[in-house]
């Protein structure tokens, strides 16, 4: 077994290129719906069904894209590395499309953004779904395997905390066509380089014990094994709330507080709290576990939004919430990749394959679907309400809408999430060392027979 130690200077690499692979999700939701009403003048419904359409299809096409990277031949670079710096490219190339192809056409506004955004869901699962399959395979070491988990939730953590403070400022306001220019430029050359760059720093040590032969009817049994399908199930639910808070978030900013620049205030204050929960979460993870300590982070994250509600154009609740909320986030973040390498390490074990592709395609999977739902909820509710995307105000129905989306709904959908995973996941601490035990027992048995 190879025992090598990971670096720093791999460990930064690896964080580049996760820091690399956050803008094009994190703006898609956060601004996407805002920039085809406002900008392009597309309905929020047409907007919805888009985004519901293309999600669900962009989700069906993951499990494929998992199955044919799992199966091309290791290369001297390594199994997911070359597929991680391909998809990069394409979805660089790509990116710039979805947002300034319907924003420059005189007509034909809305096909342009179905080819464009139906295209990148295509492109987007090689980076993501190569990324996402690289923590099982740079080491087997638990130690570093929690490191490096915690590397990765500290990435996207930072990468989302950076797109949210910097985005509102660029922009100024969500009708400014030059602001959202820049932005995209500013996040497409970031997605280039970080990724390209960090896919290069790292290194893929664990090498499969047996071929990865596995058929495409296997993806649904290895979707069947429970901590899979508890772990997804789970996040499909906490991703819907996500995404409608998302969505809604710059509606709510931009009509019920007034300030689109106060999400960048928002964001920092989030920092005060979120960094120290990431950099503890580590030590806490060996006292209670990780299924512990994922269920206090989502149900902290998820659930701190409520106290809004006494005063929802409080901004003292708004930060008080931000905090609290910021702990969960700190111990949520960082568990959520480290999780899904032990059900890959679960489904070796119960299966006998190594299918490290097809679980993070499986995630991927549920992740498309929540971003269609959350995403075309919001779009769908805002039609209904009556939103004109030409008024400086919008009517009581409008913003009570905008309410409803960003702090009731994602509370219902996160307390069934927190419920699930809590009581159907099966992997406990104790569990966890065992599993582990007993893979590097078969893992050196095969080492010596060979």
């Amino acid at each position: 077994m190879n025992r090598d130690k990971i670096k720093m200077r791999e460990k930064l690499s690896f964080a580049m290129a996760n820091f690399g692979n956050i803008p094009i999700m994190t703006l898609i939701n956060g601004y996407l719906l805002i920039f085809y009403t406002n900008i392009c003048g597309l309905s929020p419904a047409a907007c919805a069904t888009l985004f519901l359409i293309a999600r669900f299809l962009d989700a069906i096409n993951d499990p494929l894209v998992g199955f044919v990277i799992d199966h091309l031949p290791t290369k001297k670079m390594g199994h997911f590395r070359p597929t991680l710096i391909v998809g990069t490219i394409l979805c660089s190339v790509n990116f710039p499309l979805l947002w300034f192809g319907p924003m420059i056409s005189t007509s034909g506004k809305l096909a342009i953004a179905y080819i464009s955004y139906i295209l990148l869901g295509v492109l987007f699962p090689i980076m993501d779904i190569s990324l996402n399959s690289l923590l099982p395979v740079m080491t087997e070491d638990m130690k570093e395997r929690n490191t490096l988990s915690s590397i990765k939730g500290l990435a996207y953590v930072v990468g989302a905390l950076v797109i949210g403070v910097a985005a509102p400022l660029i922009l100024g306001d969500t009708s400014n066509k030059q602001g959202y220019i820049n932005l995209v430029l500013i996040m497409t050359a970031v997605i280039f380089f970080f990724s390209i760059i960090g896919a290069l720093g790292v290194k893929e040590r664990v090498k499969p014990q047996m071929e990865n032969s596995y058929s495409f009817k296997e993806l649904f049994r290895i979707l069947r094994q429970k901590p899979v399908y508890i772990t997804f199930l789970a996040v499909l639910l906490y991703s819907i709330g996500s995404n409608i808070v998302s969505a809604a978030n710059t509606y709510f900013y931009t009509y019920v507080l007034g300030d689109l620049k106060l999400g960048s205030i928002v964001t920092l204050v989030m920092c005060i709290t979120v960094f120290p929960a990431t950099m503890v979460v580590g030590s806490l993870i060996g006292k209670f576990g990780k299924k512990k300590m994922y269920a206090i982070g989502l149900a902290i994250a998820g659930l701190a939004q409520i106290i809004r509600l006494l005063d929802v154009r409080s901004t003292a609740l708004l930060m008080i919430s931000v905090l609290i909320g910021g702990v969960g986030a700190g111990f949520a973040a960082p568990l959520n990749y480290g999780i899904q390498a032990d059900n890959t390490d679960y489904v070796e074990l119960s299966m006998g394959i190594r299918a490290e592709g097809a679980v993070a395609s499986l995630s991927s999977f549920v992740s498309k679907c929540a971003m269609g739902i959350g995403g075309a909820i919001p779009g769908y509710l805002l039609q209904f309400a009556g939103f004109d995307s030409m008024a400086a105000t919008q009517n009581d129905g409008v913003i009570n809408m905008i309410i409803i989306c960003v702090l009731i709904l994602p509370a219902i959908v996160n307390v069934a999430a927190i419920v699930i995973f809590s009581k159907g996941y099966p992997i406990t601490k104790e569990k966890l060392d065992e599993q582990t035990r007993l893979l590097r027992e078969k893992r050196s048995e095969t080492s010596i027979s060979e």
